[in-house]
């Protein structure tokens, strides 16, 4: 019989994590080690038991602000995290897999989903994503959802192309590059689009 997959569960909500808990250790796949609800003692509890996985909740009290969090957790001896996120804010899901994170997945997906991303990880694979979200984030480089952030704030494409130091033609050359990227129809799709999944 193959080792279970000791597994660290961080969520700062009772009732989510207790499920969490329940969902999956059913079977003889996960062994829940521990439970946590700050960041703090996420890290502390890591490091003295050194799980296999960790399922980190997005937004933890604490003095470790996430990103640091996951990027102190991936530096313990095999440790890989896997985000686990009750909204689909999908313009963070490439920022937290760049920063270490090997897979985000949503508390809204079935459980038996849940645990298969978890196997999945622990078996070495690498930004793995809930099916619920925009297959195609996973194609946008850090410049290119830096881009996005800007398009949607106030003061619309003038406005962005001076806070990057661009002229307008040139910021309209990369988004022409953005809307066949992620095959839409227009730079005003690009920009609602950005908007609708978090950017």
């Amino acid at each position: 019989m193959p080792p279970m997959i000791r597994l660290l569960v961080v969520d700062d909500h009772p009732p989510t994590r207790e499920q969490a808990v329940q969902d999956l250790s059913a079977g003889d796949l996960i062994e829940v080690i521990a439970e946590a609800e700050t960041s703090d003692e996420a890290f502390k509890l890591a490091k003295s038991l050194l799980p296999d996985i960790v399922l980190l909740d997005l937004h933890l009290p604490g003095l470790i602000q996430t990103p640091d969090l996951v990027r102190r957790l991936v530096g313990l001896k095999n440790v890989k995290v896997v985000m686990y996120a009750s909204q689909s804010k999908a313009s963070e899901v490439q920022d937290f897999l760049d920063g270490g994170a090997s897979a985000y997945i949503l508390k809204t997906d079935p459980a038996p989903l849940i645990r298969m991303s978890i196997l999945m990880v622990y078996k070495g694979n690498e930004n793995v994503v809930s099916p619920s979200l925009p297959r195609n984030l996973l194609r946008l480089s850090a410049q290119e959802r830096g881009i996005l952030r800007q398009i949607t704030k106030r003061g619309g494409l003038p406005k962005a192309a001076d806070r990057m130091g661009l002229t307008e033609y040139d910021l309209n050359q990369l988004l022409f590059h953005l809307v066949e990227k992620l095959e839409l129809e227009s730079i005003d799709d690009l920009t609602k689009w950005s908007k609708r999944n978090g950017f």
